[in-house]
């Protein structure tokens, strides 16, 4: 019987089909990747959305002997001065032929290169020397999930489903819809989607997007929305590579907008223009606690060098207000609800990078600034600093900047972090090529101060916060390597002192890996978190099976764990509460172009915590995902780097 209602408690989640171009595992380099082009520290600091969007790039890699300046930028993987350096280097030398040579240029350099590979292709067509013509490929991916889960043998089985379309010709076009509905929200009308259309420009250089579009200029002190990180725990994290005006096709709606952008460019010279409206898309969804949209317009202007980079940004949004108390009511006479403007500038010379912002909240007429440098004291030691001022009256809505808490507001702060690499090269194993080595040490420490003057997290008094990280690996063999990580937060309310310590082992030899985490935290009490993994990784089939433990009393002291699962899924559950669970993920390529991916999961917490009376059910989760590869490009245009 026990048996039987853990099955009727089970949760099933199919994935129909998905059939992207160029559908690929998301295996450990591609999360070492993603963690060195944002600067995090761990997989857990990431958001979907950022997932999302770096999947999309695995899957289908830029092409950076092709892209258009406009779709360079867009891509968020590139600053401004590394883009007109490899536009200047492609005009002046053609096209780039290996990572080796990408690596040389100014701006670049290897662990960066080692990073952004994976997301890249060098694919070319023209005699060495010379550079290639735009292509006309037109790919095409489609995702197709589905689900149904019975959480209690009175209550029917819910169902989910979600589907993602994407279309793109060549570097001039791309288009998406995706669209999403939760568990228990019925099957039609969908509870979220979202699309656009964007046409990339040569003779027109610019693009113009049409429906969803996310907006990051400058620092993000101004306009960043979606997902941000709080805090910098490396040198790469301190300063933003905006990406402008980018398309949006995710499932999350996480920071988009919904309306009509462009931009164009000239010679050094790019400008930007955006209309839409802000809640358009919960509107238009039907949410319930959804208002009149509100309408968000402005513009970017830029300057762009071999050396740096100065733009100008303005934007404002306008509803309506009826003089009335209740300010859900959008009727009456139009008013700015939130206007600000602001000037950033970056500067790179012989290795040093010199970035500010200064924004004015024109409603609030509040100041907002923040600066900082990131330096090299040596090839194996990085260094970045940031200093930041954020008044308490200055709205936060729409940033995204370097910061302590959970706003751009109320916070006057200080960072400072440290890369370092030392020690002989050592070859990874299993792997050949560019980044197929590493030092025996590598690391970063960081430190964060932060004042608030005023009132902030429920208390009614000035706080003061301070962070600091330390993270260390060490490449022992060819096969084996540690990794530590340390964190401790103070803060002067509340429970003071935060201690995260956590200790990552890993093996790996021919075909088969070895990962073993402990994990210890403190604040409220005592938390622990450990699980094994072991994987067999082949050509047409890996196996993963990881089987854990945890006992987290208290929700502060919570403990999150990124989980291995099909690629596009992004899942780093809390794990809370006294239990263990066990997950098995497999892939298997059956024949060329069809993948058929699987995930079994099953979650216990058989112990209970202090004040607890009843014990929690257990849970079973199931997915299964079937990939199918649509067009693939000719092998020809696929060499170069791998790619």
């Amino acid at each position: 019987m026990c048996c039987w209602k853990t099955v009727m408690q089970a949760t099933f989640s199919l994935v129909v089909l998905q059939i992207p171009v160029f559908a690929r595992d998301a295996d450990d380099e591609f999360i070492s990747a993603v963690l060195e082009l944002t600067g995090c520290e761990s997989v857990e600091e990431l958001g979907e959305y950022e997932m999302e969007r770096y999947y999309e790039l695995y899957s289908a890699p830029l092409q950076l002997n092709r892209a258009s300046r406009s779709r360079l930028l867009s891509s968020g993987l590139l600053s401004a001065y590394q883009t007109a350096v490899l536009l200047d280097y492609r005009e002046l030398s053609g096209d780039i032929l290996s990572f080796e040579e990408l690596s040389a240029l100014d701006g670049f350099g290897y662990d960066f290169v080692s990073g952004l590979k994976f997301f890249v292709s060098l694919s070319s067509d023209a005699a060495p020397g010379h550079s290639s013509a735009s292509s006309a490929a037109v790919r095409n991916s489609l995702t197709l999930k589905s689900g149904i889960r019975n959480t209690d043998e009175n209550i029917r089985p819910q169902g989910t489903y979600s589907m993602k379309y994407r279309l793109s010709a060549g570097d001039f076009f791309e288009a998406g819809v995706s669209l999403r509905s939760a568990y228990g929200q019925g099957h039609f009308p969908p509870e979220k989607y979202s699309f656009f259309a964007a046409y990339y420009g040569r003779r027109f250089p610019g693009k113009v997007v049409i429906g969803d579009y996310t907006l990051r200029f400058g620092q993000g002190l101004a306009l960043w929305p979606g997902f941000s990180l709080a805090g910098a725990a490396t040198p790469d994290a301190f300063s933003r590579r905006p990406s402008g005006i980018s398309p949006y096709n995710s499932y999350s709606g996480e920071g988009a907008f919904r309306g009509i952008a462009a931009d164009y460019g000239r010679k050094h010279f790019n400008m930007s223009l955006f209309v839409s409206g802000t809640g358009l898309r919960a509107w238009m969804e039907g949410e319930e606690d959804a208002v009149a949209p509100e309408l968000l317009y402005g513009a970017n202007v830029g300057w762009y060098g071999m050396h740096g980079q100065v733009s100008l940004t303005g934007f404002a949004v306008s509803g309506f207000i009826s003089g009335e108390e209740d300010a859900s009511s959008r009727c009456g006479f139009p008013a700015f609800m939130t206007a600000k403007c602001s000037a950033d500038a970056r500067f790179s010379l012989r290795g040093t990078d010199l970035f500010s912002e200064v924004a004015y909240d024109i409603v609030a007429r509040s100041t907002a600034v923040l600066a900082g440098s990131r330096f090299s004291l040596s090839n194996a030691l990085q260094m970045a600093v940031l200093a930041r001022y954020y008044p308490a009256d200055y709205s936060s809505d729409y940033s995204g900047a370097v910061r302590s808490g959970s706003k751009c507001s109320n916070e006057y702060g200080f960072s400072a972090s440290m890369s370092h690499s030392a020690g002989k090269w050592i070859g990874i194993n299993g792997k050949t090529g560019f980044g197929s080595s590493e030092k025996r040490f590598s690391g970063s420490a960081s430190l964060d101060a932060s004042y608030s003057p005023e009132p902030k997290f429920g208390v009614d008094t000035s706080s003061l916060q301070i962070k600091l990280t330390a993270a260390e690996n060490i490449r022992v063999s060819p096969c084996f390597s540690l990794a530590f990580r340390f964190s401790e937060r103070y803060r002067s309310y509340g429970r003071p002192f935060r201690t995260d310590v956590r200790t990552d082992f890993r093996f790996s030899y021919s075909k088969w890996n070895w990962n073993l985490r402990l994990n210890l935290l403190h604040c409220e009490s005592l938390a622990g978190l450990s699980y094994l993994e072991t994987g067999y990784v082949a050509d047409r089939l890996s196996v993963w099976l990881r089987t854990g433990f945890f006992r987290v009393d208290d929700w502060d002291d919570r403990i999150y764990a990124y989980e291995r699962d099909a690629p596009g899924n992004f899942n780093s559950p809390a794990y809370y509460g006294r239990g263990y669970w066990l997950a098995l993920t497999s892939g298997w390529r059956a024949a060329r172009g069809l993948r058929l991916y699987f995930r079994g999961l099953f979650q216990d917490w058989p112990w209970l915590r202090p004040g607890e009376t009843e014990r929690k059910p257990p849970k079973a989760e199931l997915r299964i995902q079937l990939v199918l590869d649509m067009f693939r490009y000719p092998d020809r245009k696929r060499q170069n780097g791998g790619r």
